[in-house]
């Protein structure tokens, strides 16, 4: 497992080179074009942020190329993220507000909140504290969205993968939405709430309900992740242990560290396994006991959490699935429903990641399969169970039919390029050949470096090609090796045509943005342009 693990990091550290540096490479000839010798803290956070690149190798990298980079704007920007993620962070453990030293003061003041979400659905409450993202309040109104801290509650608080409870607060002058329950700090649980209704005020007796069909679709998804879990071990083996999850009514997924995408075979044997846990309808309980007496009985622990003296095991089938866990579950696994898979995709070097759908929405998304299927064999006229035959024949018909389009449109570009390179006009001294396509961009790029290819090597020469779209036109410019050694440059050709726009090397450039009106104009322009160089 090390070494699949360390294989898999080195792989993807490869990729993100190869990636890393085409951007950087092409960030630098911009910067080197337009006379510049500083890549700008934006385009090195663009490289960490976005393609993984490590900022030493940028800044050893730009070096390499006689260009600095703006470490102190790369700071900057890093220091931004970081703010802003610890910013969202604080806002979504306290609900919407940041401010947790009202929150201990709360908590020191009323004590823990008295928790009771594994017993009842609803409870009589008291409103302790309300506090909106500029601070304490002592009443909120209607449309209001305030967080709301209760001496009791029955509301599940998001935590270890489980999202939290939906429902409503109650009272004899209020009627409130519960939108979101977080743990902001141990012992204490706050609810993002918008009242929809009269007026909430501090001290306020409430009834707090969970929807009952929301509670419903909870415990089945995260019986459902508990039950994919040990499914996944019984099949691929101890190494596939769950590293993350995710789960709320009718939805979970699960990662869990495995390199290489698993089969269509080994998938269905996954699931078909989960499902026939729930067919054999195997009991679910739950045991209080200490860490040790759990890791003696071979109950797994997941995520690093910190547990107290007392641990709650959950076991489905008794050995077969035997977890520590908090969260909320069906009493046997036939009331899961189904466990449907509908995805596995990497998430990361040597990372997977199932998603399925459970319950009726399980239920659901296997009703849409069949009725897809259904239309598919309607449509081609098969029955169900040629359609992998079928569809594989019109595929490979359909990959016949584009390999001869291309080779059609390869022919018909060489005879146009022939033709127009035929057609060059000497400016100058300067082949020059302009034309317009219908191609869009790409055409138009082929076009131009096929024409430029046969132009005679001893000569300079200058291809420009125009294309519109939407209203907008683009120009490609390409240069041959003659050209660019007597000066001429396609970048700043086309810059020049386009006031300013466009990018690319001295042999290939390309920008647009202009009125189509204006393309005819600009390419009669190109002679005139070439001779101010």
């Amino acid at each position: 497992r090390i070494v699949d693990r360390a294989a898999g990091e080195e792989d993807a550290f490869r990729a993100t080179l190869r990636q890393g540096t085409t951007v950087l490479d092409t960030a630098v000839a911009e910067v080197k074009a337009g006379g510049g010798r500083r890549l700008p803290g934006a385009q090195a956070f663009l490289l960490h942020d976005t393609y993984g690149f490590p900022i030493d190798l940028t800044l050893e990298m730009a070096a390499e190329q006689g260009v600095e980079v703006d470490r102190e704007g790369f700071t900057a920007l890093m220091r931004r993220q970081r703010e802003r993620a610890r910013a969202d962070a604080r806002a979504r453990k306290t609900g919407g507000t940041t401010d947790t030293a009202v929150l201990r003061g709360v908590l020191d003041e009323h004590g823990p909140t008295d928790w009771r979400a594994w017993d009842t659905l609803t409870s009589r409450s008291r409103v302790l504290a309300l506090l909106t993202a500029s601070g304490p309040a002592t009443v909120a109104g209607e449309g209001e969205v305030v967080t709301v801290v209760l001496d009791r509650t029955p509301f599940y608080a998001e935590s270890g993968g489980q999202d939290s409870d939906a429902g409503h607060l109650s009272g004899a002058s209020v009627e409130a939405e519960v939108l979101d329950v977080q743990r902001p700090l141990p012992g204490l649980v706050v609810h993002q709430v918008r009242v929809t209704a009269g007026e909430l005020a501090v001290g306020d007796e409430v009834t707090a309900a969970v929807d009952p069909e929301w509670r419903l679709g909870a415990r089945q998804a995260h019986s459902g992740t508990h039950v994919l879990h040990a499914a996944l071990r019984q099949v691929l083996g101890p190494a596939a242990l769950q590293s993350g999850s995710y789960n709320r009514p009718g939805y979970l997924r699960l990662d869990f560290p495995w390199r290489g995408t698993l089969s269509s075979s080994v998938r269905s044997e996954i699931e078909e396994a989960a499902n026939q846990a729930l067919r054999r309808d195997l009991p679910v309980g739950v045991r209080w006991m200490t860490l040790p007496e759990a890791k003696d009985l071979g109950a797994l622990a997941l995520f690093n959490e910190t547990y107290g003296e007392k641990v709650r095991v959950v076991e489905i089938g008794g050995a077969w699935s035997r977890e520590l866990c908090g969260g909320t579950h069906v009493e046997h696994a036939s009331q899961i429903g189904v466990v449907a898979l509908t995805s596995e995709s990497s998430v990361g070097a040597g990372m997977r990641r199932m998603e399925a759908a459970v319950g009726v929405e399980g239920f659901g998304y296997l009703a849409r399969e069949r009725d897809l299927v259904a239309r598919i064999a309607e449509q081609i006229q098969a029955p169900h169970a040629e359609l992998p035959d079928r569809i594989a024949g019109l595929l490979e018909r359909l990959r016949s039919a584009d390999r001869e389009n291309q080779r059609l449109r390869q022919a018909a570009t060489r005879i146009r390029a022939a033709e127009l390179a035929g057609r060059a006009r000497d400016s100058g001294g300067v082949l020059v050949v302009t034309a317009t396509t219908d191609d869009g961009t790409d055409g138009a790029r082929t076009l131009a470096v096929t024409v430029r290819d046969l132009l005679p090597a001893e000569c300079p020469g200058v291809v420009v090609i125009g294309t519109a779209s939407g209203g907008r036109a683009n120009l490609v410019a390409a240069v041959n090796a003659s050209a660019k050694a007597s000066g001429l440059h396609a970048a700043r050709l086309v810059k020049r045509l386009l006031n300013g726009k466009g990018g690319g090397s001295a042999q290939l450039a390309q920008g647009g943005g202009m009125s189509v009106d204006r393309l005819q104009d600009v390419l009669e322009a190109v002679p005139t342009t070439l001779s101010e160089h």
